[in-house]
Formats: structure tokens, sequence, C-alpha cells
């Protein structure tokens, strides 16, 4: 009887370290999907920003320069 118990033991923790870490890892990866589509769209909004900036500056910076042109 002392076996079983001991066998009892033994499986139930090894089934608590198997099972407990599975959920974890499913519930995060779920968790990553949803934040990994947003972080995404929200990379393409920041990079157009980003790019619609630098046209911006490029352009400023061209004027300038030839308007620069003249004075010299």
């Amino acid at each position: 009887m002392k076996y079983v118990k001991t066998n009892l033991f033994i499986i139930l923790v090894a089934s608590a370290l198997i099972l407990i870490p599975s959920f974890a890892l499913i519930s995060s990866s779920q968790t990553n999907d949803t934040l990994s589509d947003d972080t995404s769209s929200d990379d393409t909004v920041s990079n157009d920003t980003f790019s619609s900036m630098s046209r911006e500056l490029a352009n400023q910076l061209e004027s300038d320069d030839e308007s620069g042109e003249g004075d010299q």
C-alpha cells in the first residue's frame, strides 16, 4: 500500500509539472499572437509616420539648399 501512495504522489507531481507549464505556454502563445498583430499594425503606422516626416524634412532641406544657393 505504501508503494501505491508513493507512486500516486510521483504521478501527480509529474502530471502537474507537465500540465501546468503546457497551459501557460498555450495561454501565452495566444496572447502573443494578439499582441504581435497589434504591434505590427502599430509599427506600420509609426513607419508610415516616420517615412512621411523624413520626406518632409528632405523636402525642407532641399528647398533650403535651393534658396541658399541664390544668396551666395
